[in-house]
C-alpha cells in the first residue's frame, strides 16, 4: 500500500447502490463501495441494509398495515464515496440503475459534478436492477482488481450491462402497482387469473407476461429462458434472487448448477428496498451471458 492507502494494482474503484444485491463476500473482495438506497416507512427514512435488515423487513412487512415507499438517496451519499476514492488516488466508475425506474443516475451525476478530476468519476446507467445490475459492477470490479484502467473498466461495465437481465416470478403485481410501475387495472386482472406473473427487465425496460399452470411450471420456464440466453456464451453468471422464499431459491440454484454449470452462481435475498417494490414470494434469475 502507498502512503495514501492505495493498492498499487488498483486504479479504479467501483461504486453502486444497494439494489445491485451483490453478495457480501464479493463486495469485500473487490472493495466495491455500496451507497444504500432509502426505504421510507411511516415517515421514517431507513437506509437499505444499514438501518433495517432483510429479516426485519420481511417480518415487519407481514404485520405492518402501512406499506413502505422508497426514495432516491441524496447526492451527499454519493459525494462521500467519491471523496474517499479521490483521497486514495482512484478513478471511479459509478454504476446506477436505469433512469426509467429510478432517479439514482441523476443523483449520482449531480454529485459527480463536484469531482471534475483527476481522478475522474464516470456515472454509467446499467439496464436493470438486482444482480442484472450487479454483474456489470462485479465484472468491472474484477477488471479493476487486476489493474485495468478507467477506460477498460468502463467498457467492461457497459458490455456486461448490455448482456445482463433478470426474469422473475411474482407472488402478485400488487406491490408494483402501488409503486406505479404497472397500471392498477393490469394488476387486478393478473391477480384474478389462474396464472403466475412473470417479469423481465433488460435494457432499461420491464415486460410482463402470465405463465399459466403451476408455479413449478413457471419456474421451469425461467430456467429455459436463461438456458436459451446462455447458448454459446463464453461466460455465464447467474444469481437466484428471492423475496422470503429461501428454500425454493436454493432448490432452483441446485438445478441450475446441474443443468448449466455457470461460471458464477449466487443465491441472494432481495434487499428491503427491492422487496418493497415486489412483495413476498418472488423468485428470480438474474443472469449475464457473455460471448467472445
Amino acid at each position: 500500500m502507498t502512503a495514501t492507502g492505495r493498492d498499487d494494482a488498483r486504479r479504479v474503484r467501483l461504486i453502486t447502490d444497494s439494489s445491485a444485491c451483490l453478495p457480501p463476500h464479493e463486495i469485500e473482495r473487490h472493495e466495491i463501495s455500496i451507497v444504500p438506497t432509502v426505504l421510507v416507512w411511516n415517515g421514517e427514512e431507513l437506509r437499505d441494509g444499514v438501518d433495517i435488515t432483510n429479516e426485519a423487513f420481511w417480518k415487519r412487512l407481514a404485520t405492518d398495515p402501512n406499506l413502505p415507499t422508497t426514495s432516491a438517496t441524496s447526492p451527499r451519499a454519493y459525494a462521500a464515496e467519491f471523496a474517499k476514492a479521490r483521497d486514495a488516488g482512484l478513478d471511479v466508475v459509478c454504476a446506477t440503475i436505469p433512469r426509467r425506474i429510478s432517479a439514482m443516475t441523476e443523483v449520482a451525476e449531480m454529485a459527480a459534478r463536484d469531482f471534475p478530476g483527476p481522478p475522474f468519476v464516470r456515472v454509467i446507467p446499467t439496464g436493470a436492477a438486482t444482480m442484472a445490475h450487479g454483474f456489470p459492477v462485479l465484472l468491472g470490479a474484477r477488471a479493476a482488481s487486476a489493474g485495468a484502467d478507467l477506460d477498460t473498466v468502463e467498457r467492461t461495465v457497459r458490455q456486461v450491462a448490455n448482456e445482463s437481465a433478470i426474469v422473475a416470478l411474482l407472488g402478485s403485481l400488487e406491490y408494483l402497482a402501488r409503486g406505479g410501475r404497472v397500471p392498477r387495472v393490469v394488476a387486478r386482472v393478473a391477480d384474478v387469473l389462474p396464472s403466475t406473473p412473470i417479469f423481465e427487465m433488460r435494457h432499461g425496460r420491464i415486460r410482463f407476461r402470465a405463465a399459466f399452470g403451476s408455479r413449478g411450471r413457471a419456474l421451469r420456464a425461467l430456467v429455459k429462458h436463461v438456458q436459451r440466453a446462455a447458448q454459446g456464451a463464453s461466460y455465464l453468471g447467474v444469481a437466484v434472487h428471492h423475496a422470503a422464499a429461501v428454500d425454493e431459491a436454493h432448490q432452483l440454484a441446485e438445478q441450475i448448477r446441474r443443468d448449466m454449470a455457470p461460471d458464477d452462481l449466487y443465491v441472494t435475498s432481495f434487499t428491503p428496498v427491492m422487496g418493497a417494490h415486489v412483495g413476498p414470494d418472488l423468485v428470480g434469475l438474474a443472469y449475464c451471458a457473455l460471448s467472445d
